[in-house]
């Protein structure tokens, strides 16, 4: 059953539930055709004991033992459905007897089913006084009618039931069937979508229901992977990119300097070629492995309280010298108040030093790079504004995407493109994220808020 198709499954199940609730229904009408053919009998049999009740008043004043039998003897044969009686005295004499030899029981109204012979009676017994004799009196009727009207009903539910059955399997084989064609539909169309083909999309059926439902997410899965695929894609050829100089540049060097021989001084400078390079391309490793590390849910950090205004301060002072000699005024701004925030306080410090670099590179000398860190809405803010030459709006969208650089030269220029993406990890990490207020001409502002 656990190999079976869901069609099968659905059509077993279906079957199952089908064949005890017509188990159920035969069951409940069989009983309720007994009790109400049984009452019918009793109904009858009441009425005949009202009837004897009546005779047997206006014989008995009139007539001694022998005519009283006499007369209700004849009573008894004219009853038209066969009514058996059966009527004693006080002293137990029989006045008219029973044809049977069912044992006499004197509970009084009573009626039960007796067997008599292998055939089923329906049985009344009641006391009757009149003429102030007290008289038991016994009623029988056969219930062979009942039992062949219940044998006639047995045999009906025993060809209906598995005929109904037969019809609902096949039925509902072919609903599920028809149900479950959209499901094939799809299959074979996912089959048919590799890596190759990642942008095919299912067609959606407009028909409202769970299959519409579940092609409709099909597709935001296949769209989902299609985007993952892609930037796997370009990481893999931006990474083989930006791996591509500095290697050949290694590369270059070495076979120069083992064409021929060299003073030690030209081989110092070979290596120390090899050295800034191997540097660059370790700092580049670094950062694939930090952006990996974000993407496979890898990248959390431990969180405690931070004084974010001392944090803002040593990064500042960490970074005057290199401002200074590029010209640029580098600030700090707490508002003379501190600010504490649950944060990693290494996290945040690696963000504030990569939006710093990023505004030193664009903010030409004599501008201008503030750093701040305040409060807002119950928040903490961080800042870093610079007064370069700002963001043009059509690279806005971009500038978190990996190795995204706005010179089109993608080798030209320091830095691998990725410091912004780490930034924005870090602020995720946070649970916040990193806003840009720029424009062009106007310097730009980053802003992280959580």
């Amino acid at each position: 059953m656990t190999n079976a198709s869901i069609r099968v499954r659905l059509t077993v199940w279906y079957s199952a539930v089908l064949l005890l609730g017509l188990a159920l229904f035969g069951l409940g009408m069989w009983l309720a055709l007994e009790q109400r053919l049984i009452a019918g009998v009793d109904t009858r049999l009441a009425q005949r004991m009202q009837g004897l009740r009546g005779a047997l008043g206006a014989e008995a004043e009139i007539h001694g033992r022998d005519q009283l039998q006499q007369e209700l003897a004849e009573f008894a044969g004219e009853v038209p459905d066969g009514t058996l009686i059966q009527l004693r005295d006080q002293a137990g004499g029989i006045i008219l007897p029973f044809p049977t030899q069912t044992a006499f029981d004197r509970d009084l109204a009573s009626s039960r089913t007796v067997s008599q012979a292998g055939k089923p009676f329906r049985v009344v017994t009641d006391r009757i006084r009149t003429a102030g004799e007290m008289y038991d009196v016994l009623l029988a009727a056969s219930l062979d009618e009942v039992t062949a009207v219940m044998r006639d009903f047995r045999q009906l539910l025993f060809l209906m039931i598995p005929a109904v059955l037969a019809m609902a399997c096949l039925g509902g084989y072919w609903l599920s069937s028809r149900a479950l064609r959209p499901v094939d539909e799809i299959t074979k169309v996912a089959k048919l979508i590799s890596v190759q083909n990642l942008s095919q999309r299912i067609a959606v059926p407009r028909t409202g229901d769970e299959i519409e439902r579940m092609s409709e997410t099909w597709n935001q899965v296949l769209e989902r992977l299609d985007v993952a695929v892609n930037r796997i894609r370009q990481f893999t050829a931006d990474a083989s990119h930006e791996l591509r100089t500095p290697l050949g540049l290694i590369r270059a060097t070495a076979e120069l300097a083992l064409r021929r021989e060299r003073s030690p001084e030209e081989y110092r400078k070979s290596l120390s070629t090899i050295e800034s390079e191997a540097e660059h391309m370790t700092a580049l490793t670094e950062s694939l492995l930090t952006v990996a590390r974000a993407d496979a849910g890898g990248f959390e950090m431990a969180l405690e309280p931070t004084d974010l205004s001392e944090l803002v301060n040593s990064v500042v002072r960490q970074n005057e010298g290199v401002a200074a000699e590029k010209g640029i005024c580098l600030t700090a701004e707490t508002n003379g108040h501190t600010v504490f925030a649950t944060a990693n306080d290494s996290g945040l410090r690696r963000l504030l030093l990569i939006l710093i670099d990023n505004a030193l590179k664009h903010t030409p000398a004599g501008g201008r790079v503030t750093v701040s860190a305040d409060t807002r809405d119950g928040g903490a803010v961080l800042s870093v504004a610079d007064t370069g030459a700002g963001i043009p709006a059509d690279a806005l969208p971009h500038i978190f995407e990996r190795f995204y650089r706005g010179d089109p030269a993608r080798g030209s220029g320091s830095g691998f493109g990725l410091g912004l993406s780490i930034a924005q990890a870090i602020a995720k990490a946070h649970g916040g994220h990193i806003a840009v207020d720029s424009s062009p001409g106007a310097g730009a502002r980053f802003s992280l808020r959580w």
